[in-house]
């Protein structure tokens, strides 16, 4: 009897010795990994002095078996401006932390910053990593660096924005249909990466000709001065009217201003009801990746204009829509920002997807532009021969190897040099030798970029030349 009890109480202590090593025993497939309440911690409240504030994160561990966690550490290390505490324990690493399975892990992020210095970055960021089973995970860990207006991903409505601090976009904005955004002389906005500028509404840019407003990427050292593509860019909408851009630089993004793009992929819903429209005048649209003014069934009007530096086109006007350009320079030659191999000025009235083969008209004039390059052709004709391709060019200086000699084309300077005083700087003024001097036709454009009187014959460009 003793032995069978024995016997007994020996096999229900293996039995729980078993159970109990399969419960512990740990995960090491390195397909078993973490899932974290979010994938980017943003500490978006702006301080007005130095403050320091805590945010937390959840790790799960979804499998049943428990989880080691091989090392959590804060990238930038201890020279970071965020703290962690895993587990009741502060540091900035850690190691060999385990999650039982079906269970979670409350790590604990703290930052203290001074937003009102001027030395950091207006975006501070960082990451958490984690290693796991030889993977390697991270969470982004984002704070406000300097005193300014921030927008994180914001929809908004009837906001007037006035010169008293920068205004930072992090996950783009929305301008919402029915709403207008106006932006006051001397506001400078800074937008994150992959940030946008969309608008369903109005956007209404009141630059002044000592006051531009500036559109840039976030990254204001001096290296990124030049470099494109550090933001997407200024985009109105199917449906946005009454737009108006004026006195403002934009630089350093994807495009520009791009006009008549939609969440839609539907090319049976663009239609001339819907296209949006702006105004651009007295502005300047440089080191673009892509386009400095992109249209796409739109109706676009732009004055006293430089456009250069675009790894694209300076302007491309595509799937028909009503353009009309007056007194603008469009320059491209290859530079240490681009390297210029595409036409300048690029005109279409077809679209194709995956639904078929779109037309819509096109009517586009320019008058008293330049168009010059260092390609021998500046200028693409998108004509599927089925809609309106209608346009004209008057008094212009253009570099093409097509011939100007038919009615599209009236007071020509072909393939002449336009002699600006020196490009190689970006100083598009025309020198006092220009042929762009007086050669240009009276419009109701009575000014130039900088609001210089153009009298007489005016010149041709954004420039007027002034001895």
């Amino acid at each position: 009897m003793f032995g069978l009890l024995k016997y007994t109480v020996c096999f229900l202590l293996v039995v729980i010795f078993t159970a109990s090593c399969k419960k512990d025993r740990l995960i090491t497939d390195s397909s078993a990994k973490l899932e974290f309440s979010l994938d980017t911690v943003v500490f978006d409240t702006v301080f007005t002095t130095i403050g320091s504030t805590t945010h937390q994160l959840r790790v799960y561990n979804r499998n049943n078996q428990t989880i080691r966690i091989s090392s959590i550490r804060i990238a930038g290390g201890s020279g970071s401006q965020f703290r962690l505490n895993v587990d009741g324990m502060p540091g900035s690493y850690f190691t060999e932390i385990e999650i039982a399975g079906k269970d979670s892990l409350y790590i604990f992020i703290e930052v203290t910053i001074n937003p009102t210095s001027g030395i950091l970055p207006f975006i501070v960021k960082d990451s958490i990593v984690f290693e796991t089973n030889g993977n390697i995970q991270d969470v982004d860990l984002v704070v406000w660096g300097q005193d300014a207006h921030f927008f994180n991903g914001s929809i908004i409505c009837d906001m007037t924005w006035v010169n008293d601090k920068p205004y930072v976009i992090y996950n783009s904005i929305l301008v919402d249909s029915g709403c207008t955004l106006t932006i006051e002389p001397g506001v400078k906005v800074y937008s994150h990466t992959n940030s946008a500028i969309y608008v369903y509404g109005t956007l209404i840019v009141n630059g002044s000709n000592n006051e531009h407003v500036i559109f840039q990427g976030d990254r204001t050292e001096a290296f990124y001065d030049d470099v494109t593509g550090q933001w997407l860019g200024i985009f109105l909408l199917r449906g946005s009217t009454n737009n108006f851009i004026d006195h403002a630089t934009m630089k350093n993004a994807f495009y520009g201003v791009s006009l008549g793009s939609s969440s839609s992929s539907d090319l049976n819903t663009f239609t001339y009801a819907n296209a949006p429209d702006v105004l651009i005048r007295r502005s300047i649209i440089h080191n673009m990746l892509y386009t400095g003014i992109f249209g796409f069934l739109s109706f676009i009007t732009v004055e006293n204009t430089l456009v250069y530096n675009c790894g694209q086109h300076n302007a491309h006007l595509a799937f028909g829509g009503v353009y009309d350009f007056n007194h603008v320079t469009m320059a491209n030659y290859t530079n240490n920002v681009v390297d210029h191999s595409e036409a300048i000025l690029e005109l279409g009235n077809f679209a194709e997807s995956s639904q078929g083969h779109f037309s819509a008209d096109i009517d586009a004039t320019f008058t008293n532009c330049i168009i010059d390059g260092s390609l021998e052709d500046e200028i693409v004709y998108d004509d599927d021969n089925i809609a309106a391709f209608d346009y004209q060019f008057n008094n212009c200086i253009l570099k093409t190897k097509m011939s100007t000699s038919d009615t599209n084309y009236t007071f020509i300077l072909l393939n002449k040099d336009p002699n600006y005083i020196l490009y190689s700087e970006f100083n598009f003024h025309l020198s006092s030798n220009s042929p762009g001097r007086d050669a240009g036709v009276a419009t109701a454009v009575l000014d130039d970029i900088e609001e210089n009187p153009r009298t007489g014959f005016p010149d041709i460009g954004a420039y007027e030349y002034i001895p």
